[in-house]
């Protein structure tokens, strides 16, 4: 196993591309904390890892505020005594469907919270745990919006382009300390956000009039992707597991996109 007897936190794990890391990570031998806003979510994973036979721990969590992060790194350490792993992947997407100029300050604030600075409280909080031990891995979940500038939105472009950004500076930071930083940037997967954008494609482009969203997403998919098939939580799960794994111990700085060659550079 690529990596038993590691402890990974994954943030945001109770569902989606979250579930399928803890999933997968669990799979390889890894023992899991799960901090989530949904504390039901996180428990109910929690126990599809102890079925796997790894220990887990569910944690309530609200990633946007210190006070939260700091019982949790609390209680995580605590309770295993170590961290290897940290996967930030706890995420919200903005509105779909907006341009700019439609978007309010509320929308910004929010998106930016969740996505961007919750990275920086929650690698604050444990770099120096990794520094410590001369040894880690931080895994940013980032997006393809980021690169791509994608203009439908544009809060959750920004910010996964942020992610990206900040992956490459805490690389260079933390290099000398022997930790790798690197973000995964999914592509097109059933989510929420998928399905909110799909009705509102269905809604206003002529194109796709009448088709119910899970039909205008699957003819997205063969538009969009070269290979012509969504991804799943999985498929970011084994990207997860390859980053964290001994093979990847000279790879940082990356973003390592998971979209069947949708951005290809």
């Amino acid at each position: 196993m690529r990596l038993a007897d590691r402890v990974a936190m994954v943030t945001g794990g109770g569902s989606g591309i979250g579930r399928g890391i803890v999933r997968c990570m669990a799979g390889e031998g890894a023992d899991i904390i799960i901090p989530d806003i949904q504390a039901a979510n996180a428990a109910r994973v929690a126990d599809e890892v102890k079925g796997l036979g790894r220990r887990a721990l569910a944690l309530e969590c609200d990633v946007t505020r210190q006070a939260d992060i700091d019982r949790v790194v609390g209680s995580a350490l605590s309770t295993f005594g170590r961290l290897d792993i940290l996967v930030n992947n706890a995420g919200v997407a903005s509105r779909p469907g907006m341009p700019f100029t439609n978007n309010t300050e509320a929308d910004w604030d929010q998106v930016f919270a969740v996505n961007v600075k919750s990275i920086f409280l929650l690698t604050k909080a444990l770099a120096p745990h990794f520094m410590e031990r001369r040894q880690g891995r931080i895994i940013n979940i980032a997006s393809i919006a980021g690169p791509i500038a994608a203009v439908t939105m544009p809060p959750y472009s920004v910010s996964k382009m942020g992610v990206i950004t900040f992956t490459r500076i805490l690389a260079k930071e933390l290099a000398a300390y022997n930790v790798t930083v690197n973000a995964i940037c999914p592509g097109v997967l059933w989510t929420d956000f998928w399905q909110g954008l799909a009705a509102y494609i269905a809604e206003t482009n002529p194109a796709f009039k009448g088709m119910a969203p899970r039909q205008v997403f699957d003819k997205r998919v063969k538009d969009l992707i070269p290979m012509g098939r969504e991804q799943t939580p999985e498929d970011i799960g084994w990207a997860a597991v390859f980053l964290a794994s001994d093979q990847a111990r000279n790879i940082t700085g990356q973003a390592l996109n998971v979209d069947g060659g949708t951005v290809m550079h």
